[in-house]
């Protein structure tokens, strides 16, 4: 009798420990943090990523892994702190085969501005789709075709007849030089028959879709280019996903952020702002961008880093954490000429040596609870077959 009691409470014991490895699994895998990674990339364009961090992250650091379709891995470490280094990794995909590639970021740390952990040791993973050069059609009969495409060419001051996108070559699959307002000059020196116009900005040429310039100014645009929509549809689509709404209301930085031409990551930076700086938003969109004026000009910023209650005036309520007090000394083109000169691994002992909050990576919380409740399990079934033991005797 005894010996059935020892074996019934041994299954139990075995049981509760295999559901809280269940239960340990499921925590660590599932990561606060979100990974922006784009849904392709051309062959030979490199391959950018960058964490998604809670509002009041300050720091965080993660393991990015790329596993290419080919079997292939490139690995890189993100150390990242606000106002000393960049939020993202690059990776080169220059000689990996086309594809799908996964993306994961391991071994999460984040860190709240007070120096609390907000997660340790948590993953996420994404997908991106390498896309190879297209090679020119050949006897498909298709007058769309690169081979068949013919630039006419002219000289003449042209006006975006709406918010477009400056491309590098004349396809909506090429990649996306920046994004002009509606109203910018251009000069055009080309005319394609299928569809679009090469056009110089800035001293750098590029291609639009016809149907977004006109002759005239912003204030008169013209009607449209018909022709050949089919290869313009996609271009126009793509503008009209992102709508901003028009707001007048004055908002507040959480945090130091990084102020950029376009509602992307990937944008180029064109300004900075401290924590607490008092902004003017003038458009919300659905994509979790904001608008605003900034030294004159419209600028864009991650809507979850402004606020509109100001901050306090009082200085003990004020987080001065060590991060802050650097960014507020240094300003923007120091840090970012340091900050490119430097390795990762230099990155991340210059961010532990100024700020001293990025723990080592270990142990997570949900080890730590694997090990207490089964030390708690061993205990308790230990404990009722002591007493069960001791009555029947």
């Amino acid at each position: 009798m005894k010996k059935l009691i020892f074996q019934f409470s041994l299954i139990l014991l075995i049981i509760a420990i295999g559901i809280m490895s269940v239960f340990i699994t499921t925590v660590n895998a599932d990561s606060i943090t979100g990974l922006n990674v784009p849904s392709s990339v051309k062959s030979g364009e490199n391959l950018t990523v960058s964490l998604i961090l809670p509002s009041n992250a300050i720091a965080a650091q993660a393991v990015i892994t790329v596993s290419w379709s080919d079997g292939k891995t490139n690995t890189q470490t993100l150390a990242y702190t606000t106002g000393l280094s960049d939020n993202s990794v690059s990776f080169s995909t220059k000689d990996v085969a086309t594809g799908t590639a996964k993306v994961t970021a391991s071994k999460i740390i984040v860190t709240a501005s007070n120096g609390s952990e907000l997660e340790n040791g948590g993953t996420k993973e994404a997908s991106v789709n390498i896309v190879g050069n297209q090679q020119p059609a050949t006897n498909t009969g298709n007058s769309n075709s690169n081979s068949d495409v013919k630039f006419t060419d002219v000289n003449e001051t042209v006006y975006t007849n709406d918010r477009v996108n400056f491309r590098k070559s004349y396809s909506t699959t090429s990649e996306r030089i920046r994004v002009l307002e509606t109203g910018t000059k251009l000069t055009r020196t080309g005319i394609g028959n299928n569809g679009w116009s090469r056009v110089n900005y800035n001293g750098q040429t590029g291609y639009i879709s016809s149907q977004y310039l006109t002759t005239q100014t912003s204030n008169t645009p013209s009607t449209p280019d018909t022709t050949n929509t089919s290869n313009t549809d996609d271009n126009k689509k793509e503008n009209e996903d992102v709508k901003f709404k028009d707001v007048n209301e004055k908002m507040y930085a959480l945090q130091n952020c990084n102020l950029r031409k376009s509602w992307s990551t990937d944008s180029d930076k064109v300004g900075y702002l401290s924590t607490g700086q008092e902004v003017t938003r003038t458009g919300v969109a659905d994509n979790g961008w904001s608008r605003i004026t900034y030294n004159g000009q419209v600028v864009y910023i991650a809507t979850r880093l402004l606020t509109n209650k100001k901050p306090e005036e009082n200085k003990n309520e004020i987080e001065n954490t060590v991060a802050n007090e650097v960014a507020n000394e240094i300003s923007n083109e120091v840090v970012n000429e340091v900050t490119n000169e430097l390795t990762e691994e230099e990155k991340l002992a210059a961010i532990q040596e100024e700020v001293g909050v990025l723990p080592e990576v270990g142990n997570n919380i949900a080890n730590n609870l694997y090990i207490i409740i089964t030390i708690l399990a061993i205990s308790l079934v230990s404990a009722g077959m002591y007493f069960y033991l001791k009555k029947s005797e």
